[in-house]
């Protein structure tokens, strides 16, 4: 790299994998799966009760239809009946089916990372505690060599 070419700035991660590090870092896992499915349970629950008002007379019941199509349960005893609440429906199915796999590949990336990382502090271990031998033998080989010389000189 030349004097004259501009210093790069490191790279920032993007900000939905700085949330995949601290959701797969958190203790709490649990915790976060749980309040992101209620977040977009909550979404659908509310634009399915303003949009398919007949399907769903009640909030509690839109929450009770949201929570079951966002975790892909969907045990089928309350649909939306209209086009409005039908889409809603797709896009609670989708987003819950694309978070959970989502969810799932961040957290096996995270554990196969810190494996890597694992790894390596153990070979950084390995080729310290190598080179160190190394220079130990040296230092001996060092020492017989002087007094070797030492010899030869009181011999000679």
């Amino acid at each position: 790299m030349s004097a004259s070419a501009p210093s790069q700035k490191p790279r920032t991660p993007p900000v939905i994998e700085r949330r995949i590090r601290k959701i797969a870092n958190a203790r709490s896992i649990t915790l976060s799966l749980a309040l992101t499915f209620l977040g977009l349970a909550l979404v659908g629950a509310v634009a399915i009760r303003f949009l398919d008002e007949n399907s769903f007379p009640t909030f509690g019941q839109a929450l009770w239809w949201a929570v079951q199509t966002v975790t892909t349960v969907g045990y089928g005893d309350v649909v939306p009946s209209g086009g409005a609440g039908k889409v809603i429906g797709s896009i609670e199915m989708v987003l819950g089916v694309s978070f959970i796999s989502f969810l799932t590949a961040g957290v096996t990336s995270a554990v196969v990372q810190r494996a890597q990382a694992k790894g390596k502090d153990e070979e950084r271990e390995r080729d310290r505690t190598e080179t160190q031998t190394l220079v130990d033998a040296l230092a001996d080989i060092r020492k017989a060599i002087a007094d070797l010389d030492q010899r030869l000189d009181q011999i000679g």
